[in-house]
């Protein structure tokens, strides 16, 4: 392929009906560092014209919700038509980080190509990470009285 052509599914392919999808050289959930779950090493660029990428990709699961809340609540008996209730109730109680893709720009392949040499390489070095941890431990004391 020569330099200076744009590169996109009408040079690729020689049209614009069809996508052009990254091929997948190696097993994208294999090889993967903390808190990664897609290995963005194993996408490359179509390079070779008419040369197009798998139309279904490899499926990769992101990370697991997980969540655990409490109420506790003991009912205090102050005449035939009134009760007192105090209940403590916490919400993610054991504090679980809920890892998660910040506006999914950790999920876009983003290829940029070398002027000089002319070779593809995927360029967001943050591609199937999670860099962002949400979800915090949330206490609720509350008193109730029911008349």
């Amino acid at each position: 392929m020569e330099f200076g052509i744009p590169y996109n599914n009408q040079s690729i392919l020689g049209t614009n009906a069809v996508q052009l999808n990254p091929l997948v050289t190696c097993n994208p959930t294999s090889h993967l560092g903390a808190h990664q779950y897609v290995n963005g090493d194993c996408f490359a660029a179509p390079t070779v014209i008419g040369q197009n990428g798998p139309t279904l990709l490899p499926v990769a699961y992101g990370p697991a919700y997980f969540n655990s809340d409490l109420a506790i609540f003991k009912n205090f008996r102050m005449s035939e038509s009134k009760n007192l209730q105090f209940r403590i109730q916490s919400y993610n109680f054991l504090n679980h980080p809920l890892w998660s893709f910040p506006n999914n720009t950790n999920l876009t392949l983003q290829f940029q190509q070398d002027p000089k040499t002319g070779q593809m390489t995927q360029s967001n070095s943050d591609f199937g990470k999670t860099t962002e941890k949400q979800g915090a431990r949330v206490v609720e004391f509350v008193v109730r009285f029911i008349f």
